[in-house]
């Protein structure tokens, strides 16, 4: 018996409740008609009449108004702005909406517990921040604090503003605006010299983001906290520093000056590296959550930043003949980033013409801090302008070419262009916009978890204190040690810009603390082994050289593509709950087309060795695991970033993450199962001209035969590049357990000149697993491409009809719609 749609039960529903208020005011007003008629009937007064016609008015009356009040109440709670603007006519000048509201409630709730945030800062800053400042200058290796007082002044928030548009469902975006005017006294001794720091002044913009949203308690997932740009800083000096704030008070040797200019460098600088972007503090909230992808979510793109040029500079140099001149150079701030342009000496009109690059996590609400500085040899530079430019604009047009007035200044003007670049996970990208040895074709993101089983050091009994060096190229990142440990977890995210993935190499270096001269072992990644790895990722246990037997490395690799072309489908994000977690609920909004199948969750780890490396072009020492497909879409048109979203997935210390590959649309339903009837297959082809490469991918079939006694088959796809049929041309997926809609996703490499593509075929054939001595079918389809009738100069995506085995009819690509 089939059920009534949900939508002609409301229908019904709304009928029904019409049906018994007409009836219902039916039954009252011959209420009324009867008891006109009675009054008559038994000769009552007619003030009777009348009182009860009063009464009857007054509820009327009473109960319109409560109904108002309750519509009014429900429209003010929906738009508050659009609920007043509809019941007042003429609104004084100074009543406006503000998208920026206070929350005096919080300073309030700050207030009162500011107090008790003291320990916790003190910690912070002894156990934190004094080892980071001693390490981030040669001079500052005595620093110490020696008292922390905050005072009494907490910091205020001046305004919170919410977003509500172009963000996904299951996440909230605030931003505050946090001003922090301190009575704080904090002293350091350096050097023997006890100076101190007073009155610091902190403000700028912190974003607050609560993400995923769940349906129980605490409603939501983790909470990340970052500042988008470099706070503005400003205090004051006390004990022997107070001098450094005298001008003119300086050392001998720039080289060796302490001044103000130095510690306010410092001080943003340790802001920066634990929450500017792309540094942020997340706090988990639930057990199940993926702090990796919460902390370090994929960025958004890359800015190129050209200097060219400025002009009309101020006179910074006094000439006892002619006009002065000036000895500029710019200065660029982005988050913890710093460009310096060189020097051009006696001009107002230097010409620069630098390029500079650099990775943008959020492009929203972030700006560029420009300073045109005059280098004087032996005293500070002075300022002659500054300038600040949003880089959403730049975002948004592709590219943008502008002169800027310079501020805080009598005149000048600065020439800039800002090119936007998009990350594309398709490695076809990169031989369309080629490699350069001045500026970056790609991005790579390693996140490094962790280290296992390190050696010891010869004649040490202790545990090591390993540290980890990373370099690509001119640019190196050092981890903070480890102590007194043999599988360390740093959980630290770094980025390289790389100009030749084709070439350049990764190198991974482990040493100890205790004795850094050497090496707990190393590694090396060459970068082409992300150019055929499925989204261009890898994520597992990578076995280190000259190190122990067992020793390992995990990493997680990311390798993306630099074009001005925007393409919806190269960023997604990856998903932010484990889920592997049966107790998780679902991140709200429609489900995303592409995800992953719970057949596809089944899928067994695929072969691994080094024949396996040896086809998809990766290190034979680089063992891959079972690989988990997730492809939760970010919507289109969003512009906040969850970071971040982001093509990552699922992160775990023993999977390699594949998002699924952008295919084609599926045959109708009526034509699912092929012209034999044995269903269909997708694949993609491309021939990489540089690399001298047919590669193939296997994306999923489609209504296979059943092979077994239950109705299921546990398939594979098997590639022979023919005429000829040796090992080498063979090809094997993985196999896909009780599924006769399998999704692979696998990429394969042929090695073929272009000239011999069209004396060749590409045999597949779709087989069940089965053992020796089992009667269940064998093969379930085959297919036959005459690789010279397909246009593989550019990659294309089709659904090819399976055919019996014993068939002759070599099958045609099917007229779909195709991936280019």
């Amino acid at each position: 018996m089939s059920e009534t749609p949900p939508k002609a039960q409301r229908k019904s529903a709304i009928e029904e409740a019409q049906l018994v208020n007409v009836v219902l005011r039916y039954f009252k007003l011959a209420g009324v008609a009867v008891g006109v008629w009675l009054s008559g009937y038994l000769n009552f007064s007619p003030s009777w009449l009348l009182v009860g016609l009063v009464l009857y008015v007054w509820k009327e009356r009473q109960g319109k108004r409560k109904k108002l009040q309750i519509e009014i109440r429900q429209d003010t709670a929906r738009d508050e702005q659009k609920a007043i603007l509809a019941r007042v006519e003429d609104l004084p000048s100074w009543v406006h909406f503000p998208e920026v509201e206070r929350a005096e409630w919080f300073n309030k709730i700050l207030d009162q517990i500011w107090p008790f945030i003291g320990d916790y800062v003190k910690d912070l800053l002894i156990n934190s921040i004094q080892p980071k400042i001693q390490a981030s200058h040669a001079h500052m290796a005595s620093f110490v604090f020696t008292r922390i007082d905050l005072g009494d002044i907490p910091p205020r928030i001046g305004g919170v503003k919410v977003y509500t548009k172009n963000v996904r469902r299951d996440e909230i975006y605030m931003d505050l605006d946090i001003i922090y005017s301190s009575d704080c006294d904090l002293m350091v001794k350096l050097k023997g010299m006890n100076m101190g720091i007073k009155d610091l002044q902190v403000r700028g913009t912190m974003r607050v983001i609560l993400k995923p949203l769940l349906s129980r308690m605490p409603l939501f997932g983790g909470l990340s906290v970052f500042f988008l740009n470099n706070p503005s800083i400003d205090f004051n000096l006390k004990g022997l520093a107070d001098a450094f704030d005298l001008p003119g008070l300086r050392f001998v040797s720039k080289r060796d000056c302490l001044d103000r200019e130095m510690v306010e460098d410092i001080i943003a600088e340790q802001i920066a590296n634990i929450m500017v972007l792309p540094n942020r503090i997340a706090v988990p909230m639930i057990e199940e959550l993926n702090l990796s992808l919460l902390k370090y979510p994929p960025p958004e793109g890359v800015l190129r930043i050209y200097m060219i040029e400025a002009r009309n500079l101020v006179s910074a140099d006094v000439a006892f003949v002619g006009k002065g001149k000036s000895d500029p150079y710019a200065v660029l701030k982005f988050g913890p980033e710093k460009f310096k342009t060189k020097v051009i000496n006696n001009t107002v009109n230097p010409q620069w013409n630098e390029v500079f690059e650099t990775i943008i996590d959020c492009k929203d609400a972030q700006v560029i801090d420009l300073e045109i500085r005059d280098e004087d040899p032996g005293s500070k530079d002075d300022k002659i302008g500054t300038a600040a430019i949003d880089i959403s604009s730049s975002a948004s047009q592709g590219t943008l070419d502008t002169w800027l007035p310079l501020e805080n200044v009598k005149k000048g003007d600065v020439h800039l262009k800002l090119v936007w670049m998009y990350l594309a996970n398709d490695p076809m990208v990169l031989e369309k916009v080629g490699a350069s040895s001045e500026l970056a074709s790609c991005v790579l993101m390693v996140n490094l978890d962790s280290a296992k089983d390190l050696p010891r050091m010869k004649k040490q009994i202790a545990e090591p204190s390993p540290f980890v060096v990373l370099s690509l190229g001119p640019k190196s990142f050092e981890t903070e040690e480890k102590p007194n440990t043999d599988s360390p977890v740093w959980e630290k995210p770094f980025r390289f810009l790389v100009h030749n993935p084709h070439i350049q190499k990764l190198d991974i270096q482990i040493f100890d603390k205790k004795n850094p001269k050497e090496s707990l072992g190393d590694l090396t990644i060459p970068l082409k082994s992300l150019l055929s790895a499925p989204d261009m990722t890898l994520d597992q246990d990578f076995a280190l050289k000259n190190s122990g037997l067992d020793s390992k490395i995990n990493m997680r690799l990311c390798l993306r593509i630099l074009t001005p072309e925007n393409n919806p489908a190269w960023r997604s994000e990856g998903a932010i709950l484990n889920t592997n977690s049966s107790s998780v609920d679902p991140p709200a909004g429609p489900k995303k087309e592409g995800t992953s199948s719970p057949d596809a969750a089944k899928k067994p780890q695929p072969q691994t060795g080094p024949a396996k490396a040896a086809n998809s072009g990766v290190d034979p020492t680089i063992k891959k695991v079972e690989v988990t497909q997730i492809n939760a879409a970010k919507p289109e048109g969003q512009v906040i970033p969850p970071a971040s979203n982001t093509s990552p997935s699922t992160v775990t210390s023993t999977e390699v993450r594949q998002r699924k590959t952008k295919s084609s649309p599926a045959p109708a339903e009526s034509d699912a199962r092929g012209a034999y009837g044995r269903g269909r297959i997708q694949l993609t082809f491309r021939y990489s001209s540089q690399r001298q490469k047919l590669v193939v991918v296997v994306h999923k079939c489609l209504n296979l035969l059943p092979c077994d006694s239950d109705n299921l088959a546990d398939p594979y796809v098997k590639m022979y590049l023919l005429p000829d049929k040796s090992s080498s041309g063979k090809r094997k997926t993985a196999v896909i357990k009780n599924n006769l809609n399998p999704v692979f996703d696998e990429t394969f490499e042929f090695s073929l000149k272009q000239e011999e593509i069209a004396d060749r075929d590409l045999e597949l054939t779709i087989r069940n697993d089965t053992s020796f001595f089992s009667s269940n079918v064998k093969v379930m389809g085959v297919v036959t491409i005459d690789l010279s009738k397909m246009d593989v100069s550019k990659a294309a995506t089709d659904w090819f009809d399976l055919h019996p085995e014993d068939s002759d009819d070599a099958e045609k690509p099917i007229s779909v719609e195709s991936d280019v």
